[in-house]
């Protein structure tokens, strides 16, 4: 039994139904999964021997946090959707099997992409390029590939979870929805495509390459920031004309 807190403690909100309150066998297999994407990310990295590879080990600390804040927010929206629905049927494993082969797959370029981010912000900084040494050497084709995977990746990633809502929202009927909750589904369902949108630009971007350089794709992640407040605002609106202020 989940040890169920009031969700003004933690957070939640506290007009929706929270159906999920016991942990599914299916959430503790992903939590698991989770777990191996983040030592995933502490095994490859080289255990240091000498002091000058402690040093340099701690470059890693930067782009280490980055995949895990990722990964967080990542977990954290299918912990809210098994606590919202408490789905577990053979449609919802499905989704949550791809969704778990994808995380996997999706983390080691997601920590190759941050560690190189992390670098060639370094290398720009102290104009020095001797930080990208530890890549060896790569062309413009390697550095498309990489643009491309990563982005296929998030975009699949967040793709998935909003079929996971999309598939809560089918089932609407069937798990007593009232008005505000189906209201808030569809919002969760159109923020996961936002999220997804994003990434799959830069892939766009990254194989047309009207820049000459695919690493400018990466550039459009900018977009979120903007894209996201924005939309966070004009649902925020919606929510206050067909509520009033409650939620």
């Amino acid at each position: 039994m989940r040890q169920f807190l009031k969700e003004r403690d933690v957070g939640l909100d506290p007009n929706f139904r929270y159906r999920g309150k016991n942990q599914t066998r299916v959430e503790t297999f992903t939590d698991a999964a989770f777990a191996l994407a983040i030592t995933l990310l502490v095994l490859s990295s080289t255990v240091p021997n000498t002091f000058l590879e402690l040093k340099m080990s701690m470059r890693f600390v930067a782009p280490f946090g980055m995949c895990v804040v990722l990964l967080t927010v990542i977990w954290y929206q299918h912990y809210l959707f098994f606590l919202k629905y408490g789905l577990q049927d053979t449609t919802t494993v499905s989704i949550n099997t791809i969704l778990i082969f994808l995380i996997l797959v999706y983390v080691y370029p997601l920590k190759f992409l941050s560690r190189l981010l992390f670098e060639l912000t370094l290398s720009v900084i102290y104009r020095d390029f001797s930080f990208l040494a530890s890549f060896g050497d790569f062309n413009r084709g390697d550095l498309k590939f990489l643009m491309v995977i990563y982005g296929l990746g998030a975009t699949l990633i967040f793709l998935t979870i909003a079929i996971l809502y999309w598939y809560a929202y089918k089932r609407r009927e069937e798990l007593d929805l009232d008005r505000y909750e189906r209201f808030s589904t569809r919002l969760t369902i159109v923020t996961n495509l936002l999220l997804a949108a994003v990434p799959l630009i830069t892939v766009i971007i990254a194989i047309w390459d009207p820049f000459g350089n695919p690493g400018f794709a990466g550039m459009f992640y900018f977009l979120y920031p903007p894209v996201m407040i924005v939309y966070g605002i004009l649902a925020k609106r919606k929510e206050q004309k067909l509520f009033g202020k409650a939620g």
